[in-house]
């Protein structure tokens, strides 16, 4: 199968990167603003990722590493899922008989192993164009705040009726510029990259439409922009490199 093949291309150059010796290692921090392709662009609207990772490149130029996000908004577009539960202006009624005010919001977190290719215009020089790709796991759900209000329409249980929880595994696609000073004190990076994940709902049964949930398989996009930190824990040779 094609999953098949990309793992097995992508174990072959993480052992061939092994083979190799290091010219840096690094950790980065980072946030990322996302816009929903598709499917789910019905349901959310761009959100915001903080998140880090940990790479390392070996001296030809092909660096691996892991990265992880947090995921969240206030952003949630699908605001029908109440509709059997509300009155006729749509509030939701609290035990106390008081209107209870209920967010909705986007939460999740991605999480994938990457490998790619530096693009050095000097090669005395770790700034340049880093390409790269990764495999991963994607979750995302519509999180119920109740604001620990009185709510039994809206107790743990019955929001899981409503949450959309969604997971799936994913790719991640990137391109990113990596800017090194030769202080060691300004390390940044920026670029822009796309989550292709192929996801279902986890919940058995969905409140909202009164159905069990249909056992199909959606695939979820997100664009994205990013900007980041670099924090340098290794360089070979560091005096031979220069940074601008």
């Amino acid at each position: 199968t094609m999953r098949t093949l990309i793992i097995f291309c992508f174990s072959c150059l993480c052992f061939t990167c092994f083979a190799q010796k290091n010219k840096q290692s690094a950790f980065d921090f980072g946030y990322t603003h996302q816009f929903p392709i598709g499917n789910l662009a019905e349901r959310f609207g761009d959100n915001s990722a903080i998140g880090f990772s940990f790479m390392q490149e070996k001296e030809n130029n092909i660096f691996y590493g892991i990265q992880g996000n947090y995921l969240f908004s206030n952003n949630v577009k699908d605001t029908t899922i109440f509709d059997n539960i509300t009155t006729t202006t749509g509030a939701i009624i609290g035990a106390d008989g008081q209107y209870a005010n209920i967010n909705l919001m986007e939460r999740g977190f991605d999480a994938h192993l990457f490998v790619g290719y530096a693009l050095h215009f000097n090669e005395q020089n770790l700034s340049g164009f880093y390409f790269s790709g990764g495999l991963g796991f994607l979750q995302h759900q519509i999180f119920i705040d109740t604001k620990n209000q009185n709510a039994p329409q809206l107790d743990e249980d019955y929001k899981k009726g409503y949450d959309r929880l969604t997971n799936g595994i994913s790719s991640k696609w990137e391109a990113t510029y990596r800017y090194y000073n030769k202080s060691g004190k300004f390390q940044m990076y920026a670029g822009v990259n796309m989550t292709l994940a192929y996801t279902s709902i986890q919940r058995e049964y969905l409140f909202d439409k009164m159905e069990y949930t249909p056992d199909t398989k959606s695939w979820d996009k997100l664009a994205g922009v990013k900007m980041g930190i670099i924090i340098p824990i290794h360089r070979k040779n560091e005096e031979e490199f220069h940074y601008y």
